[in-house]
């Protein structure tokens, strides 16, 4: 099997999985579902993280925060709890 044929194998069941930009089953290297809960994907966790730095951005009206690690673990923990809440959600889980 070629490089192209695994590509277009890989995207066909990803596509299949896929629920929205944002979030996904999580597949294997063999491209197996491995948990039918969603997740957020890479790039999910890249904008949330974004996106909770523009939040601190705006409230504070500054952006020396991110150049102190004192703020890192508040950060770290804050986008922990909106990942729980947004997998909660997604996933149609209640507390």
């Amino acid at each position: 099997m070629t490089y192209y044929n695994e590509w277009e194998k890989f995207m066909t069941r990803l596509r299949e999985i896929s629920s929205s930009k944002w979030v996904d089953k999580y597949v294997d290297d063999n491209y197996e579902v491995m948990d039918n809960k969603l997740t957020l994907n890479s790039d999910g966790f890249a904008c949330l993280t974004d996106d909770l730095e523009e939040i601190i951005d705006k409230y504070t009206g500054t952006e020396d925060w991110v150049k102190n690690n004192n703020y890192f673990g508040a950060r770290s923990e804050i986008r922990l709890d909106l990942m729980d809440l947004i997998h909660s959600i997604i996933n149609k889980e209640q507390d």
